[in-house]
C-alpha cells in the first residue's frame, strides 16, 4: 500500500482537493438550508446564549439577526415560559441531551406572542461551524416549530369539547329538571286524586244531608236559575205542581190570603238571587186541594265577599196555618157567643143602678159587677179583633190630632190614680187618611200599656207630628221596660213579660198584637226601643196619603 501511495501522489492530491471542495459546497448548502428551513433554528451555548439563528425565526420575531446573536434565548419568552424552559428544557439537555415538544410562546418585537413547539438536542465535541477539533465546544441545537395553527386547532378542539361538556351538562340539567317536573306532576296528580276523592266524599255527604232534611231546599244562582234541589222539594213540588219545572211560577204561588199572586218583591227567588236575607215569608203553592202553605227563608252564598247565589228553604206549614185559622175561628165564634150575654148583663146592671132606692152597699156590689163586666167585654172585643183581623177598614180623611187628644183625656183619670204624669205635644189639627175607630184603638192600647207598665209612677209623653216621609205618633214611658228576649216576643199573641206577670199587671197579651195589625193594615210601621228598668218608646209611622196641617 505504501508503494502504491507513493506511486500515485497526484491522485491523493486530487482526492484531497475534491474533499475540500465538497466540504465547502456542503457548508454553503447547510447555510442555505439553515436559513430557508420552514422551522426556526437556534444554536445556543449550554447557558442559553444565542450563537446563531436562522432567517425563519428572525422573520417571526420581527428582530434582526444581529440583534438576536449574543442574547439569551429566555429573553424571547414571557416570564412563565422562561421558568418552564429553565426548569424543564435546560435540565433535560444537561441530563438526557435532548427534550421534545415543549410548548411555549415567543415574544415578537411588537409585543405579541407567537405559539411555538421547541425540540432540542445537545451535541458534544462539535465546533461552532460543525467541524471537530481541539477547540470544539458543546452546543444546543433548538428546532422551533410555529404552532399557531396547532394552537388554533387545539383552541377549537377545546372550545368544541367545552361546548360538548356544556351541552352534556345542559342535557343532564334538563333531564334533572324533567325528573323534578315529572315528580312534581306526580305529586300534583296524587294531591288532585286525593282532593277528588275528598270532594266526592263531601258531595256524597252534602247530598245525603240535603236529602235527609225534611224541608225543601233550592239553590239558585245570581240570575235566579236553579242550581240544586233536594228530593223533599222535588217530591213536594211534583205533588203540588205536577210536571211544571221547579220555580215560583206566579200562576201557582200566592200570598198569605191564598188569592193574590206572589209577584215582584213577594216572589222570594228574585229577592234571594239579589243577595237578600229574609225569613218567615208565608206563601201558598198550588191551587185547589193540593194547595200548600210554606214558610220561606233565604241566605246568600258568598265566596271572598262575592255573591254567587243563594239557598232558599221551604218549610211546609200547611197544618200549622190551618190550625191557627181554626183557632182564630174558634176564638171568634166563642167571642161572639160571649159578647151577646155580656152586653145584656151590662144593660140590666145599668138599669138596676138607676134605681135610687138601692142600698148603698148593694150599689157598690153592682158597680163592681159592672166594672168586671166591662173588663170582660173589653177582653172579648180584643179576642174578636185578633180573630177577625183588620180586613174591614173604613179609611177617610179625619183630624188625627183630635183622636189623640181624646185618647189622652180618657187615660188621664187612670194615670192620676197610679201617680203617672201624662204630657202631650199635639198640633191643633193634623189630617190623615185613616180609619178613626181603628186609630182610636191604637192610641188607647199604647196609652193603656204605657200607664199600666209604670206601676210606681213616672211620666208618659205623647207626641204627634208629620215630616216629609210620614205622619208619626210617639208614646214614651219611664216604666219597667223590656229585656232583649222579651223584645223579640213583644208582638206574639198572649205573650207577657216576666216582670209584668210578677207585678200582677193586668192584661192577656193582645194589645200590641192588635195595634200592630191595625198599623200594618194602614200601610204603616210600628217600631219601638226599650231598656229594662228605664222604659219604652213606641212609634207609629203612617203614610201621608192626605195633606194635613198643624199648628
Amino acid at each position: 500500500m505504501a508503494n502504491t501511495q507513493n506511486e500515485h501522489p497526484d491522485t491523493n492530491a486530487d482526492c484531497s482537493g475534491t474533499i475540500r471542495r465538497a466540504a465547502a459546497a456542503a457548508s454553503q448548502n447547510y447555510e442555505r438550508h439553515f436559513h430557508a428551513a420552514a422551522c426556526g433554528y437556534l444554536i445556543l451555548t449550554t447557558d442559553g446564549t444565542i450563537l446563531d439563528v436562522n432567517q425563519t425565526l428572525v422573520s417571526w420575531t420581527g428582530q434582526s439577526r444581529n440583534a438576536l446573536l449574543g442574547t439569551s434565548v429566555v429573553d424571547l419568552m414571557p416570564l412563565a415560559d422562561q421558568v418552564l424552559f429553565t426548569s424543564y428544557a435546560v435540565p433535560q439537555l444537561a441530563v438526557a441531551g435532548c427534550f421534545n415538544e415543549m410548548a411555549a410562546d415567543l415574544v415578537s418585537m411588537e409585543g405579541g406572542c407567537i405559539p411555538v413547539l421547541l425540540s432540542g438536542v445537545r451535541s458534544e465535541g462539535g465546533s461552532e461551524n460543525g467541524e471537530g477539533g481541539d477547540d470544539a465546544v458543546a452546543v444546543d441545537r433548538i428546532a422551533v416549530f410555529n404552532a399557531s395553527e396547532r394552537r388554533t386547532f387545539e383552541r377549537e378542539l377545546v372550545a368544541a369539547l367545552r361546548k360538548a361538556e356544556a351541552a352534556e351538562a345542559a342535557r343532564a340539567a334538563a333531564e334533572e329538571e324533567l325528573r323534578d317536573k315529572q315528580k312534581a306532576l306526580e305529586d300534583k296528580d296524587r294531591v288532585l286524586q286525593e282532593n277528588l276523592e275528598e270532594s266526592r266524599k263531601r258531595e256524597a255527604l252534602l247530598e245525603t244531608v240535603l236529602n235527609a232534611a225534611d224541608v225543601g231546599l233550592l239553590v239558585v244562582d245570581t240570575h235566579g236559575d236553579t242550581v240544586l234541589t233536594n228530593t223533599h222539594l222535588m217530591s213536594t213540588w211534583r205533588r203540588t205542581a205536577g210536571n211544571i219545572p221547579v220555580g215560583l211560577n206566579e200562576q201557582l204561588v200566592f200570598r198569605a190570603d191564598r188569592v193574590t199572586p206572589a209577584a215582584g218583591q213577594d216572589n222570594p227567588i228574585p229577592r234571594a238571587a239579589a243577595g237578600e236575607t229574609f225569613s218567615d215569608q208565608l206563601l201558598w203553592f198550588g191551587i185547589g186541594e193540593n194547595q200548600m202553605a210554606v214558610n220561606v227563608a233565604a241566605r246568600p252564598i258568598k265566596a271572598s265577599g262575592v255573591l254567587s247565589g243563594s239557598v232558599i228553604a221551604f218549610s211546609d206549614v200547611t197544618r200549622l196555618v190551618r190550625a191557627v185559622a181554626s183557632q182564630e175561628e174558634f176564638v171568634g165564634n166563642v167571642s161572639h157567643e160571649l159578647r151577646t150575654p155580656l152586653t145584656s148583663i151590662m144593660g140590666y146592671l145599668d138599669l138596676v143602678l138607676e134605681d135610687e132606692r138601692l142600698h148603698p152597699q148593694l150599689v157598690g156590689a153592682l158597680n163592681v159587677a159592672l166594672h168586671n163586666s166591662e173588663r170582660l167585654l173589653t177582653l172579648v172585643s180584643d179576642l174578636l179583633s185578633v180573630a177577625s183581623g183588620t180586613k174591614k177598614m173604613e179609611r177617610r180623611p179625619v183630624n188625627l190630632a183630635e183622636i189623640i187628644r181624646e185618647g189622652v183625656l180618657s187615660i188621664a183619670l187612670r194615670a192620676e190614680l197610679t201617680g203617672v204624669d201624662v204630657t202631650s205635644e199635639i198640633p191643633a189639627s193634623l189630617t190623615a187618611d185613616v180609619d178613626p175607630h181603628r186609630l182610636a184603638q191604637v192610641i188607647d192600647n199604647l196609652l193603656t200599656n204605657a200607664v199600666k207598665y209604670s206601676p210606681n209612677g213616672g211620666t208618659v209623653a205623647v207626641r204627634l207630628w208629620q215630616d216629609r216621609q210620614a205622619v208619626r205618633l210617639q208614646v214614651a214611658d219611664t216604666g219597667i221596660g223590656m229585656s232583649e228576649a222579651e223584645q223579640a216576643m213583644v208582638f206574639t199573641k198572649f205573650f207577657r213579660g216576666a216582670r209584668a206577670v210578677a207585678s200582677a199587671v193586668p192584661g192577656v197579651g193582645l194589645g200590641l198584637v192588635i195595634t200592630k195589625s191595625i198599623v200594618d193594615a194602614h200601610g204603616g210601621q210600628l217600631s219601638f226601643v226599650s231598656s229594662l228598668g228605664q222604659g219604652s218608646v213606641f212609634t207609629v209611622s203612617l203614610p201621608r196619603t192626605a195633606q194635613g196641617s198643624g199648628s
